[in-house]
């Protein structure tokens, strides 16, 4: 099957998430399953990113 990627704010996937949650389990429990776990391998990639140092900018603190 075919894929996309679409940005959207976590405002946004928790509001998607709310309205699937709607419906009967059987018919979207593996969908939400999936957007789940892209959102939070997205979600630790990007916290990583931000408290790794910055690489190639000088380090202020070397005197």
């Amino acid at each position: 099957m075919e894929q996309i990627s679409i940005n959207i704010t976590i405002e946004e996937v928790n509001l998607i998430l709310e309205t699937l949650g709607q419906r009967p389990y059987v018919e979207v429990f593996q969908l939400i399953n999936k957007i789940k776990a892209q959102a939070e391998a997205q979600v630790q990639a990007n916290e990583m990113r931000q408290q790794e140092p910055n690489r190639g900018e000088p380090n202020a603190n070397l005197t």
